[in-house]
């Protein structure tokens, strides 16, 4: 397993193939846009979709911190796909997900999809501030503070030797750093797309998610 260890606003984070990340001086790992339940929203409109990405992205969560063993994990919005999600889990799903918390400082930062929802005996927040690194889940471009969001569920294509690839990915920069989305059913926006573009810059680095690695997309190689 090769893992991606890169230098933000001056600390140590490490980018982890299933698309957590790591800050090593704030033992913290940090994850975004879990959709936890978003199959089972879908049936108010008849589609039924195989109801397993719940347990696979709590599969996935337990793995990144049994191997991290944070003492403290950030969750950047949309932990859940919606306000009933909670509801829909099944009981081994909810109890999975609570005692992976258990022994872990917890902070949760809300968002669109989950906003002012959390479950039971917890509390969250609009932004949360450490060490001068701002968190919150949608990038806020007014503000210079260096700022880890999520939201956008970034993706990029690399065409070499005649093969396209497509892969979830981060995108950094000097001042922002872009999560890939962490749950099992999530889609993504091309990081060509116009909405992206205030993270496009000579500066800019995009790290890619292979199987067991993450990959720095060489320069000129990633494609619309």
């Amino acid at each position: 397993m090769s893992n991606r260890l890169i230098e933000f606003a001056g600390q140590a984070m490490e980018l982890h193939h299933s698309g957590a990340l790591f800050w090593h001086q704030q033992n913290m790992l940090v994850v975004g846009d879990l959709h936890l339940e978003k199959a089972s929203s879908y049936h108010k409109s008849g589609q039924f979709l195989p109801p397993y990405d719940t347990a696979e992205t709590l599969r996935r969560l337990a793995e990144a911190i049994t191997f991290f063993t944070p003492a403290r994990i950030m969750l950047l919005g949309d932990i859940f796909h919606d306000g009933e999600a909670w509801l829909r889990m099944r009981v081994s799903d909810r109890d999975r997900l609570l005692n992976l918390f258990e022994s872990i400082d917890t902070i949760w930062v809300e968002g669109n999809h989950d906003e002012h929802f959390v479950p039971p005996g917890h509390i969250s927040q609009e932004s949360c501030e450490l060490d001068g690194i701002n968190f919150r889940h949608i990038m806020d471009t007014s503000k210079q503070t260096p700022e880890i969001s999520a939201h956008y569920h970034p993706v990029a294509s690399i065409r070499h030797r005649g093969t396209r690839v497509r892969r979830a990915c981060f995108v950094c920069t000097p001042q922002r750093l872009l999560m890939p989305a962490f749950g099992a059913l999530t889609g993504g926006l091309d990081v060509g797309d116009v909405v992206l573009a205030p993270l496009r810059g000579p500066d800019t680095q995009v790290y890619l998610l292979g199987n067991d690695a993450v990959f720095a997309a060489p320069p000129g190689l990633v494609v619309s």
